[in-house]
């Protein structure tokens, strides 16, 4: 009984934790400002007849600042790693410096252990490299450690 209710509490742990981590990716950054509030204090709009000078209008002496070139997409594959359960190879895509995705090219895991794959690819963007804490994942240590590699392999070609 002892070994099921470890099962069940990691279970439920585990899917607590990824429902975070899934709410927290889709939040949007300005989504929880605080909105203004009202002082009170009416203020006047102006009127443009009560405006003494002129509208400045531009001289031709600005500087013509040519637009930032748009970043491009970069995706580079790893190499496949083998390991005891299977095989992984990943796909990562970087737009300028920022990790925008990683797709499984192979990932192979018996036993469940390839549910470990989609947060795997959650916790190495939100991340941004292979540094991540997998801590709250149990029985998926071999899958997370041939992840990770895959990972090192394919941002080591960038």
């Amino acid at each position: 009984m002892r070994k099921s209710s470890q099962v069940i509490m990691g279970a439920l742990t585990l899917g607590s934790v990824i429902t975070g981590i899934q709410l927290g990716a889709t939040a949007k950054s300005g989504e929880f400002l605080p909105s203004p509030v009202p002082t009170g204090e009416p203020t006047a709009s102006p009127n443009p007849s009560d405006s003494a000078s002129p509208t400045p209008q531009p001289t031709g002496n600005a500087t013509n600042n040519p637009a930032p070139k748009p970043q491009s997409t970069i995706t580079k594959t790893s190499e496949p790693i083998y390991y005891r359960y299977g095989v992984v190879q990943v796909s990562v895509v970087k737009r300028g410096s920022t990790i925008t995705d990683v797709q499984l090219d192979q990932a192979t895991a018996t036993n469940g252990r390839s549910s470990a794959f989609s947060y795997l690819v959650q916790l190495a963007i939100n991340a941004q490299g292979s540094n991540f804490d997998s801590s709250m994942m149990s029985g998926a240590t071999f899958t997370t450690d041939a992840f990770t590699q895959a990972l090192d392999s394919a941002l080591s070609k960038f």
